[in-house]
């Protein structure tokens, strides 16, 4: 169920651009998980995140010199994440020690193995923030999982949340329901070029995470 080698976004467009005049228009189908509600433990606020690597059967584009269409099913399987939400100056770290998943319909059951993870993630206040801050544990390799195959995903974290005053360790449950969206966008590329300018890296890494 877990990938463990770490493998980069599969190409859901495969389109060269051009020129640099060009639009990019991508239709695109989602199956993903919906979120449960978070978990809070030693005051900040716990949830995992998904977001798809692959593609389903179907997807496919078109190019041309001025405009590029895709067609795509977003799938699993899919990078893994949990986001720990807490205050500036009281929350400092984010420690996962264990991860177990359960899938209902394939009934498949893991313990992720604890030698890739236990590592420390800081919390860190984005910019413009003054009493929020977040952590990032990204889980290391792929979650082999398909919504459509695999059914809801049970998650089972063991983890520390670390401030100034005191650790707390809980094990948290997570219940992730299979969910179908679509993610329709048309990108004029240099537009978007010059407005990922004077964007944080936090704000393009946040992107395409349910």
């Amino acid at each position: 169920m877990h990938g463990i080698h770490l493998a980069a976004r599969a190409s859901l467009i495969g389109m060269a651009f051009i020129s640099l005049n060009s639009c990019v228009s991508i239709l695109a189908k989602k199956n993903s998980y919906s979120s449960s509600p978070p978990v809070r433990v030693n005051g900040a606020e716990i949830r995992m995140q998904v977001k798809p690597q692959g593609t389903g059967a179907g997807s496919y584009a078109v190019s041309a010199m001025i405009v590029s269409a895709a067609v795509a099913t977003l799938d699993g399987p899919f990078s893994w994440r949990l986001e720990a939400l807490g205050k500036s100056g009281k929350h400092s770290s984010l420690i996962v020690h264990r991860i177990r998943t359960r899938t209902s319909i394939s009934k498949r059951e893991e313990w992720y193995p604890a030698a890739r993870l236990g590592k420390r993630y800081e919390f860190l206040t984005p910019a413009g923030e003054s009493q929020t801050s977040r952590a990032i544990y990204p889980i290391p390799g792929l979650l082999q999982v398909k919504p459509k195959t695999d059914g809801a995903l049970d998650v089972t974290a063991d983890l520390s949340i670390v401030t100034g005053f005191r650790s707390e360790r809980k094990i948290v449950r997570f219940r992730m329901n299979p969910s179908q969206t679509r993610q329709d966008e048309f990108i004029f590329i240099p537009t978007e070029i010059v407005k990922s300018f004077g964007k944080s890296t936090a704000d393009w890494a946040d992107q395409g995470w349910d």
